[in-house]
């Protein structure tokens, strides 16, 4: 997962000059390769408004989607698949919109209909291009500048291609002091012998390492280590065996590119805080049809919020500042992280000076009003559609936050709105909170989720009321093992433990 985790000191656009002037020169080359009498290479048209007009259009378009897709983010030196889907995406864009623009001024009847595909097909390669040109000379500067130094860099052969394989080898590439020069690379695939993967050979399979090896070393090559990919390191199968076996019998040391690279992930048990025990508790059928209803109404509520939820977010970049996202990992269904977005309502926790502002003058009028009428809220309804969330249910917590004893929780999707916040939000305490999220889980329905939302607009007029009839109630019957017959009573030893060193969280 790639975060989109923006900060405050991050600058509201990077547009790059060479991404800004292809926007400009695309469309016109475009437009000539297509007819060269329409930009007046041969004679200017007598419709020569239309081809203003269109251009203009286009250029708006090109230069609106670098900043709409953040192209200018990316370093042109540095361009990978991602990257290039990207750029395809936004020419796509830019080319479609300015199509629609200009057909609903002008039908533009003089301009050939395959010239937006032509300005796609040009926007696409010129975006692309920018960065492998930067990206080779940049590597050629790198490559002149590099010295080996005293250093003899250890000579390495690897055993299986993957994509962290193919990674590995332009990493120890473009090391200033190159540490590790790869001989020669194997590959269980017939396919790929005699093939090169950035520049390395496939000369062989896994199971000729240790006759690869010797005959290296008859041309005074010697092989002084053998690194394996990251799919054969995982699996247990004969080639692995052999490359390991031959290996020992050499004294050549072998390892995973992963452990080389110091790159192996962490072997950890997942926190058994985080972990749902399905088996304990009876929950409603109607999950099972909820996630299609949540996907609807987020996507019918897209729309007619479009107009406030760009009013909110120039009120927070005018009054609070750039970012106007507010993001934090939180924990949700079964257990998994994700990303939750809010508009931002503090300021930054820094002057201008760099000394830091205490919180509780952060927040500020404005910020406080959106807050308060949960209009922060709004970009959550991306992590609906994403599937992090859903549009009722338990508020999703901080992994620090999330109680040890209530598992329940994080059997389903975390909420927009749930039960505990019509009936306390800020004012309900731990186990008040936890008692109501319990008691909405195992009584979930249709008409309960409409309660909710009725309950949630009222919210809005009438402010934030603590409910003591719905909490006793939902207190009382978690308590005396509500959920399932097997469920110990919420008031168990452990599980007060558990939870009363837990920070509310709203």
């Amino acid at each position: 997962m790639r975060f989109f985790a923006p900060c405050s000191k991050s600058t509201v656009v990077q547009i790059s000059a060479l991404d800004a002037a292809w926007s400009i020169a695309g469309p016109i080359f475009a437009l000539g390769l297509r007819d060269p009498t329409l930009v007046g290479l041969d004679g200017v048209p007598s419709f020569q408004d239309e081809v203003w007009l269109y251009l203009t259009f286009t250029i708006l378009s090109a230069l609106l989607v670098i900043a709409v897709f953040r192209l200018g983010e990316g370093i042109c030196g540095f361009i990978s698949a991602r990257d290039v889907r990207a750029i395809c995406i936004a020419a796509a864009t830019a080319t479609s919109a300015s199509s629609v623009m200009t057909f609903m001024v002008n039908r533009l009847e003089h301009i050939p209909r395959s010239t937006p595909f032509i300005s796609f097909l040009v926007l696409s390669v010129g975006w692309t291009a920018v960065r492998v040109v930067v990206q080779q000379i940049n590597y050629s500067g790198s490559r002149r500048t590099r010295g080996s130094g005293d250093c003899q860099p250890r000579r390495v052969l690897l055993v299986g291609i993957d994509r962290f394989a193919a990674l590995a080898i332009g990493l120890t590439d473009c090391q200033a002091a190159r540490a590790v020069q790869f001989v020669a690379a194997l590959d269980a695939r017939p396919g790929l012998l005699g093939r090169a993967v950035n520049g390395v050979k496939i000369v062989g399979k896994p199971g000729d390492v240790q006759s690869i090896i010797e005959e290296y070393a008859v041309h005074g090559v010697e092989v002084e280590e053998v690194w394996i990919s990251q799919s054969l390191a995982l699996a247990a199968n004969e080639d692995r065996a052999k490359v390991e076996s031959a290996c020992q019998a050499l004294g050549v040391k072998h390892t995973s590119i992963a452990q080389a690279l110091n790159l192996h992930p962490r072997q950890s048990a997942p926190p058994p805080s985080i972990e749902p025990r399905t088996e304990a508790y009876l929950i409603p059928k109607y999950f099972k049809v909820k996630r299609v209803l949540d996907i609807v109404i987020a996507g019918l509520l897209c729309a007619p919020l479009l107009p406030v939820t760009v009013l909110v977010a120039a009120i927070v970049a005018v009054d609070v500042g750039w970012p106007v996202i507010f993001w934090q990992e939180r924990i949700g269904y079964k257990g998994r992280r994700f990303l939750l977005y809010k508009f931002r309502t503090y300021r930054a926790p820094y002057d201008r000076s760099g000394q830091p502002i205490r919180r509780d003058v952060r927040l500020s009028r404005l910020g406080g009003l959106v807050r308060k009428t949960r209009l922060d809220e709004i970009p959550q309804l991306l992590n609906i559609l994403r599937g992090d969330m859903s549009i009722i249910g338990p508020r999703p917590l901080l992994l620090v936050d999330q109680p040890t004893g209530l598992s329940i929780r994080l059997m389903v999707r975390p909420g927009l709105t749930g039960w505990a916040q019509i009936n306390g939000g800020t004012q309900v305490d731990v186990e008040e909170k936890n008692a109501l999220d319990a008691w909405y889980i195992c009584h979930a329905s249709l008409a309960f989720d409409l309660q909710i939302a009725i309950q949630t607009l009222l919210y809005f007029f009438k402010g934030e009321r603590k409910s003591n009839r719905a909490i006793d109630e939902a207190i009382g019957w978690w308590r005396t093992g509500g959920g399932s017959p097997g469920r110990r009573p919420y008031g168990s030893d452990a599980e007060r433990q558990n939870t009363d060193g837990a920070v509310q969280l709203s």
